[in-house]
């Protein structure tokens, strides 16, 4: 143990002393700690600083991707440690325990980044960086955030010493936890997963001690690597921490059943008219192997096809009235999709859809009620409403989720049958995206509270129940604009059509074509390349392969550009939990739950001017 470690080890017991008779209190003061110490390694492990200082060492390129890997996935969970810490502290609902969470956060953050600047860069490359770092640095000294034992690893030193530093570091907040969880045990009446998600916080904690251990081992102190360590040793050494801290192509377990990030051939058919849909999207199907897909599966259970359970997700809860279908399913392709799989065989197919934040509002907004208001019903399929038969479910990674739909969870091929989007802040929202709220509900990752982001929470679901098969539909009345996903008064009709095994690889594709140079700019696509690793150069584009003409996305003029910078944090805390930014309803078919007040009525009609959520006239 180092210096840190004994250190903290001694503040634990003069803090165990000082609340004595107090547990609240120790509760809380740990709780705050443990927050601005994971802001401070979700921002120090940042994949940005971390590469760059990767790439100045004298290691073989497959190395240092390896080593780039393991801490990827550090930094996402200390990242996800959190927005669960901070959300566990807002919660409790004291205005200034509030503050003292956001003052917490927001100095962690400069403190991860001034510790990561002065630790990975010299001043000669970066002067005003390390100048701007170091003053935050030594401002920490005179205010005691930064203590004695801690400011020897604050320069730029071996990547070995930064290791080891990491070890101590992980090694404190495993002792953190661990009193944590010992005062939570003996608080009556605490939900078991509240117990559970910090035991999960407490095992990665331990797991990233492990990692830092290994990288440190793995080199001497002139950066280079350690005498007789080789890409299969570090690779062996890393992988028995945990899979998940590889590469994709050095997984076996995780990988056996789920496509996505695999890659391989996404087909891309276009039409000239409305009448080619059917045909298109039929020709479609058959080329991109769909039939053959079920097959392969099947054996893969060892079941006929016809004992397959069949689920699909198309896009229908979004809507809000029938003059705007653009963000609603088409109904015809849907019938379509259903009766290729009786075709084949098929006898168990539903339809899966969930609840979203409409139905806090307005009335009838159930699946089946708003199924059946845009015609969304055949004797081909079933209907299934995910928000109402949520079962418990020990997800593999991550925290705070506990749920899924039954029928998702329990079908043996799973069909993500989304529409081309935009949207504010993720830029795109395609086939992955569509998956939203299959388990928990989407809302419950949006607001100042939550405690997991919603791209966390939709990668932990397709992380244990993947699409086998997508497909994005891009033909017509496609929503596009600022707030696509909401809907479009003007749609585009792109005619054309996306499928593919890899629900990633689609979306890539469709993104790149969308206008989107780097696909990764989309948080939602960027986590999901750190999830399952990045399919770029496994990709196949078999037909189309062009930009979509006309489309304009989010960022299509200054004043958009502006508006989706600002949705995030006005959606955050200034939306009234979403009340205010809803489209045009049909209140004859959905009415809304609470009368609706001049002044809300007023914000709401002007915001559905200026974002083009109203219907078309």
């Amino acid at each position: 143990m180092g210096q840190v470690y004994e250190e903290f080890a001694r503040d634990l017991d003069r803090w165990r002393d000082s609340y004595q008779g107090n547990p609240h209190g120790e509760i809380i003061h740990l709780l705050l700690l443990g927050l601005e110490r994971e802001e401070i390694v979700s921002v120090a492990y940042r994949d940005t600083m971390i590469v760059r200082r990767l790439r100045s060492m004298p290691i073989p390129y497959e190395i240092q991707e390896l080593m780039r890997h393991a801490l990827i996935w550090a930094w996402k969970d200390e990242e996800m440690h959190a927005v669960y810490l901070r959300g566990a502290i807002l919660k409790l609902g004291s205005v200034s325990l509030r503050i003292r969470a956001w003052l917490h956060q927001m100095v962690g953050a400069a403190g991860g980044w001034s510790s990561a600047v002065r630790q990975h860069t010299r001043w000669r490359t970066a002067p005003l960086s390390h100048s701007l770092a170091t003053l935050f640095t030594w401002a920490g000294m005179l205010t005691g955030q930064v203590p004695e034992d801690v400011r020897q690893y604050l320069r730029y030193r071996p990547f070995r010493d930064f290791c080891l530093f990491n070890v101590d570091a992980e090694l404190t907040a495993r002792l953190c936890y661990e009193r944590l969880l010992a005062l939570l045990r003996a608080q009556p009446g605490l939900a078991p997963e509240l117990i559970e998600d910090f035991s999960r916080v407490k095992a990665d904690e331990e797991r990233h001690t492990r990692i830092f251990q290994i990288l440190a081992d793995a080199v001497d102190d002139q950066d280079r690597l350690a005498p007789g360590e080789t890409l299969e040793s570090l690779t062996q050494k890393i992988g028995a921490v945990g899979e998940f801290f590889l590469p994709r192509a050095a997984r076996s377990q995780m990988i056996a059943d789920n496509p996505v990030g695999s890659g391989g051939r996404v087909w891309v058919l276009h039409g000239e008219t409305a009448d080619d849909k059917l045909p298109i999207f039929r020709r479609l199907l058959d080329e991109a192997g769909l039939a053959d897909q079920l097959e392969a599966r099947a054996r893969a259970l060892g079941k006929p096809i016809g004992d397959l359970r069949i689920a699909i997700k198309p896009t229908f809860m979004m809507g809000y009235h029938r003059k705007d279908r653009s963000p609603v399913s088409d109904p015809a392709l849907l019938e379509d999709l259903a009766r290729l799989l009786r075709e084949r065989g098929c006898a168990d197919i539903a339809v899966v859809e969930a609840r979203n934040m409409y139905d806090h509002f307005y009335r009838n907004r159930s699946v089946a009620e708003v199924a059946r208001y845009f015609n969304l019903a055949s004797p081909l399929y079933r209907l299934a409403d995910l928000t109402d038969e949520q079962i418990p479910h020990a997800y593999f990674r991550g925290i705070v989720q506990y749920s899924v739909g039954r029928t998702w969870k329990e079908a043996d091929f799973r069909i993500s049958f989304g529409k081309l989007r935009s949207h504010p802040t993720d830029l795109v929202y395609l086939s992955l995206a569509n998956l939203e709220g299959l388990g928990a509900r989407c809302d419950e990752f949006i607001f100042s509270e939550r405690q997991m982001h919603r791209d966390t929470a939709l990668m932990m679901l397709i992380g244990d129940f993947p699409p086998h098969f997508a497909i994005l539909d891009g033909y017509e009345a496609i929503p596009d604009g600022l707030v696509g996903i909401m809907g479009a008064p003007r749609p585009k009709s792109p005619r054309r059509f996306y499928a593919g095994c890899d629900a990633l690889a689609v979306d890539m594709v469709a993104a790149r074509h969308l206008g989107l140079r780097d696909p990764r700019v989309s948080r939602m696509l960027d986590a999901a390349c750190h999830w399952f690793g990045d399919p770029s150069a496994q990709i196949v584009v078999v037909g189309l392969n062009e930009a979509v003409a006309g489309w304009r996305g989010p960022y299509h003029n200054e004043w958009s550009t502006l508006l989706s910078f600002l949705a995030h944090p006005v959606y955050e805390f200034g939306s009234w939990r979403g009340a205010l930014f809803v489209s045009e309803m049909d209140e004859r078919a959905f009415p809304s739950i609470m009368p609706e007040r001049l002044p809300l009525r007023l914000a709401r009609r002007g915001l559905q001017t200026m974002l083009g959520l109203r219907h078309p006239k």
